[in-house]
This record gives C-alpha cells, structure tokens and sequence, in this order.
C-alpha cells in the first residue's frame, strides 16, 4: 500500500548542499489557475462542473471495460436537498475504473496529459473549486492483487489539496464517488428546481453520447424521483439523421458528422433561441449556434426543438482547454455552418416548406394591398425563394420587396450605362429593357396610388352612412372631416399623400396653401374665435386663371343625415359670416405671420358645403332663395351676388359617386369594383 503526498510531484529548488541554483522547472500555482477560470454563476455554468464529473465518470468508465463497452458502465448522479427541498449539490457515483496510482497521481496534476485520448484537458476538477469549498472523493481500485479503497477531500490549498487522505482494502464494489455538496450560495441560486429540467440539460450537454445505444446507464435521482437518462432521451426524440459533413482546411479534405434531431422544446436551454447547432469535442457540446433565424422557426409546431451536433477529429483537435471555444480560423468555421445548414435545412424539408407558404401568401397579401410592388413580384414563388426563412412578418417582407425592387432598377439602369458608355452593339436592347423597367415601375406606384384611393372611397361611403342603423344615428362631421383633411392642420404640416381633398374634387388637392379646422384669427387679421372647416387661399401648380383674381374655398362638412336645420343655424349663413370676415381682414396669414395674398371686396369665394339632402336643409334653401338643382343628383349650386360667394351643396352620396366616376378607368384598368 502506497501513502500518497503533494511532494511526489514538484521540482527541486537546491542541493543538497545548499548550494545555490537558478530554478528552472515551471512552478504551480492551483490557486491562481482556479480563480483565472471563467466560470460566472449562471443556470448554464453552475451544472457545468456536474458535466466535469459525469465525463470524468464515463472517461473512467472506458478505460475500465474498452470503448466499445460502454454500456457496461452504470453512473448514478444523486442531487443533494437542504430542508426546504431545494437542491444544494450532487453526488456522482460510477463503477469506472476507480482512483488507482497513475490516477491520483494525475489528479494532482493541474493540468494533466493523461486523459489526452479521451478529450481531457486536464483542468476540469479544477471548476469544482471554483462552485465548492470541498469536493469529497472516495474509490475503489484493482491494484494488481486485489480491490484497494482511497478517500479524501479535495481542497484550494496550493500545499495541501488533498487532505482527510484514507487507505486501506476493501471488498466493494470498483468504481468512484464524488460529492460535489454543498456548492457555494453564489452557484446554488441558479440550480435548476427541477428533476427534470437537470435531466434534459444534461442530455442536451452529452447528446453525442445518447445517440448511441451502447453508452452507459445514467440515472439522476432526487429524494422523490428517479430519471434513466437514455431512456428518457429515446422516449423523447421524434425523429433523427445522420449527414456527412466535410470542409477543406489547409488543402485537406477533413471529415465529419452531423446528427440531427426533433425533440422536446424543454430540451433547449438557451435564452437567445430554441434550435441550435452544436459543435462537439470528445462526445461534449462546446459551441451553440442560434438556428431559429436561420431555419424560420422557434418553437416547432408549437413544442419541439431542432438539435443538431457536428463531431469530427478536426474539432477534436482545435478545442480550447475549458471546452468553450475552437481555435479554427473563422472561414472553415463559417464554412461547417454553411454545410450543415443545408443538411439542416433538408432534415427539416416538412417544417420549412411551411414557412415557405406562410411566406408566399404574406407576399400576396403586400403585393396585393401595395401595388408598387406588383412588378417585382409578378411571380410570388421567386420572391419567396429568395427571403430568409426568418423574414415572415409582413413589415419586414415589405422592407425585403422594396429592397429588391430598388436592387432591380439600379441593376438595369447600370447594364444601360455600361452600354451606352462603351458603345456596345446591344445598346439599343439595354435602352428598351431600362424604359422597360421605368414604365414598369411608373405603372406599379400608379396603380397602388389609385388602389389606395379606392379603399379611402369605400371608408369614405362607410362613414357617410348610420353609424347605428337601429337608432339611425350618423357619424359626426368630425369623423368625416378627419378622414378628408387631419383637423388642426395646415398645408405646411402635411405632404400631398396626408390628405383627401381630392375627394371633393381634384383641384382642392393642388393649392399651395390651407387651414384645416384653424380658428379666424390664426388665418387673418381678426379676433374671430370660430373655425371654419377648411380654407383654401391660392390655386397653384398651374391652375391659374390667367387675369381674373384666384377664388378663395371654403369646405364645410355637416354630419352626415343631419336634418335639423332652421335660419337661425344653416351652413349658407355660417359661410356667408367666414366670407364677410375675412373680407374685412383684407389679407391672409399663413401660420407663421407671412401674408399670403390680399382679400379684396371683389375676391371670389368658393364655398363648398358637403351636406346630405334632408327635408330641413331644403327648407332652408327654400327661404334662402336661388339654388338651383344639379339634374340626376341630390346636389344644389347658387351664386350669391350680395357676397360673392358660389355656393355648392353636395351630398354625401354624390360626392362618393362623383369621385368614383372620376376614378371609374383607372379602376377598371385594374379589374376592381368602384
């Protein structure tokens, strides 16, 4: 029987003469080598050291029965509770090989060589101090003769690490425990609460080892439940392939393989996504790689995760020592991710061939309600194949179609310019494909332009109808006036597309300057609080009459099916007081002071008023005197000398139809119903 101490290993450091001598053995620093490990308290790192533990277990138990015998392994990992059942540790018993001399021996090495065949970087037990103040260890082992048993704690003492040693025979059973209980308050906040969500993650951690029938028999266990991990693994994947996977490194084809799997979506315990790509080292998961974008998916149908893991020698031999990271360079790295996406993206041919259609309406469905569009996705199915899988939403498939669309027009404009500059003999073919493609783009923004007008009408008809038919009560002018002209607006506040003044009729849309729902006195000089509708002040963009002075409009809207008017209270009286205001002002303003043009006694004004026909508001017509009827319509027209005011009363229905028929080719030509 040996007595192990911590001066089996070490260099000297004199003679024994002591004489003098310059050290030139590299000294240790356990301590040191602990505190510079990156293990952050989190859910993800604090079960990492159970992952150490359990590879440890697995690593023992092939040098123990072979590579080929896993299965003869059997791996119990109990988790520690305190009082309230919350788990504190865990406890990780194997029947491996157990801690025999050159075991230990590598154990007290900080950065051990010994398990370099199986993956190991020597520096795994190392993470148990960094979560637990001491690790308990006890084993059974054949030395030759027969069964030998060693115990001990193991501590952060860069003298002593090894400390409560125990020897002596035994007749148990081979194998190793490890107590890693209770770990630090730090760690144990973050454990999982449950039996289950420990079982998956380790799954997740050690999938390349549960792809294989022949891996050893794990169970986790807590005081209430008990969890055969291949089991469970089996039971939960809903399907599973395998796919070659190469890359050219350094002129050499290298080989791997990625397996691929369906499983429970708990499995997944990543917050940035629910699918992910692992890349392996030695049988354990090292790199995530976030595939939700990639595959258009998060959840699949609603419950399952994707999984798949890329092994092979070449990642076995890059791997870092803590198992974070690969010291590939970026483009064979990029190049594996490109190559298993597609591998990826044929295991799940079902599910993205879903996401195709989704996306394929949604195109429809933009193109459709954004005519502009209609050219570049003439054929939906192309564009569809060009979109990531991940863009579905239709703002973002919006964003993708104008992307292209402009990609298409500066890629045949260009092609044209290069034509025209190196005088190629098909300049002429470039020139038609470029005006082509202009009067393809013109048609498209014409047509969406056109369309949106359409259903501004249809809302426009839907308003101007009994907002409650039982109760026949209308909407209030306010709403229909909104919906022609924002209120509190000024033709400074809005471009030409922010209003529908060409709804009333197509000229209103072009003057330079209006009020919508201004007081008087924001418009002239005046202290006349009230607040006409809209008022436009100067026909611009070429519609001058030449010599004769510019009309002045003014819009009125009444509620829809109102009929309460008396003489007290019309539209023509409440027009004729705005006229007769502004007259005595003498000039309008703009919003800002600046005189927009003079007002003289000799200023015509327009006053439109859009109000339906209704018994009282043709008596009042009446006792006003000279309107005149519009033949086949509900609409009346009166020039009023004293004012010289052209009075227009239009009724709802014929301003729609009016507009309509404005509109009825255009409509036509696009194969909609006015």
């Amino acid at each position: 029987m040996r007595v192990f101490h911590s001066r089996d290993v070490g260099y000297d450091v004199g003679n024994s003469e002591g004489i003098g001598m310059a050290e030139t053995g590299w000294l240790s620093d356990p301590i040191g080598r602990i505190n510079n490990l990156s293990l952050a308290p989190s859910p993800k790192n604090t079960l990492q050291p159970l992952f150490e533990a359990l590879m440890n277990s697995i690593h023992a138990i092939e040098e123990r029965f072979g590579k080929d015998k896993l299965s003869s392994g059997i791996i119990e990992i109990e988790m520690t509770e305190n009082d309230e059942g919350s788990y504190t540790g865990f406890v990780i018993t194997d029947n491996g090989i157990g801690m025999n001399a050159d075991n230990m021996i590598s154990f007290r090495k900080s950065d051990s060589m010994k398990k370099v065949r199986f993956g190991g970087k020597g520096v795994g037990r190392l993470l148990w101090l960094k979560v637990a103040d001491k690790v308990g260890i006890s084993s059974n082992y054949h030395n030759g003769a027969g069964i030998e048993s060693i115990s001990f704690d193991f501590v952060a003492d860069p003298n002593e690490p090894i400390s409560n040693l125990k020897e002596g025979s035994s007749s148990g059973g081979i194998g190793t425990t490890v107590r890693l209980t209770p770990i630090k308050t730090a760690y144990a906040l973050h454990m999982p609460a449950k039996l289950e969500t420990i079982a998956v993650r380790t799954v997740a951690h050690f999938i390349n080892y549960f792809v294989n029938i022949d891996c050893p028999k794990i169970t986790l266990l807590d005081s209430k439940a008990s969890i055969d991990l291949l089991d469970k693994f089996t039971s939960d994947v809903v399907r599973d392939q395998n796919y070659p996977i190469s890359v050219l490194v350094d002129g050499e084809n290298r080989k791997l393989s990625l397996n691929c799997f369906l499983v429970p979506k708990n499995y997944s315990d990543d917050e940035k996504g629910t699918n992910g790509l692992f890349f392996g080292a030695h049988g354990r998961a090292v790199t995530r790689y976030e595939m939700d974008s990639v595959i258009g998916l998060k959840a699949i149908d609603g419950k399952y995760a994707f999984f798949g893991y890329l092994e092979g020698n070449i990642l076995n031999e890059a791997v870092n020592d803590t198992r974070t990271e690969f010291s590939l360079g970026e483009d064979p790295i990029d190049d594996l991710k490109r190559e298993c996406i597609v591998a990826i993206q044929s295991f799940l041919a079902k599910e993205i061939g879903q996401v195709r259609e989704r996306q394929l309406q949604t195109i429809i469905e933009v193109r459709n309600e954004h005519l502009r569009f209609y050219n570049i996705a003439k054929d939906p199915q192309e564009i569809a194949g060009k979109l990531s899988l991940s863009t579905q939403k239709d703002e973002d498939i919006f964003v993708e179609m104008s992307r292209q669309s402009l990609r298409q027009y500066k890629k045949v404009r260009r092609q044209f310019a290069e034509a025209k500059k190196k005088d190629l003999p098909d300049i002429d073919q470039k020139a038609k494909e470029y005006v082509a493609e202009l009067q393809d783009e013109s048609l498209s923004s014409l047509a969406e332009y056109i369309y949106k007008r359409k259903l501004i009408l249809d809302m426009f008809d839907e308003k101007s109808a009994f907002a409650d038919v039982d109760a026949e009560k209308a909407h209030y002018e306010r709403v229909v006036h909104e919906m022609i002209c924002p209120l509190g607006t000024t033709k400074s506040d809005l471009n030409y597309e922010d209003h529908n003044l060409w709804v009333i009729d197509d000229r209103l849309a072009f003057y330079s300057y209006f009020n919508s729902d201004k007081q008087l006195k924001a418009q002239a000089t005046s202290s006349d609080p009230r607040r006409p509708d809209v008022t436009l002040f100067d026909l611009g963009m070429g519609f001058e009459k030449g010599a004769s002075p510019e009309p002045i409009t003014i819009v009125e809207f009444k509620r829809p099916k109102r009929d309460d008017y008396t003489m007290a209270d019309n539209p023509f009286t409440q027009v004729q007081d705005y006229v007769e205001e502004l007259r005595k002002a003498g000039e309008a303003m703009r919003f800002d002071g600046r005189v927009i043009r003079t007002i003289e006694d000799n200023t015509p004004f327009m006053c439109q008023i859009v109000a339906d026909d209704t018994p009282s508001l043709r008596h009042v017509m009446k006792r006003v005197g000279g309107f005149y009827k519009k033949a086949g319509s509900k609409s009346y027209y009166r020039w009023d000398e004293g004012f010289k005011v052209f009075m227009e009363v239009t009724s709802y229905a014929d301003l729609i139809s009016g507009a309509k028929a404005r509109h009825a080719a255009f409509f036509d030509k696009l194969g909609i119903a006015p």
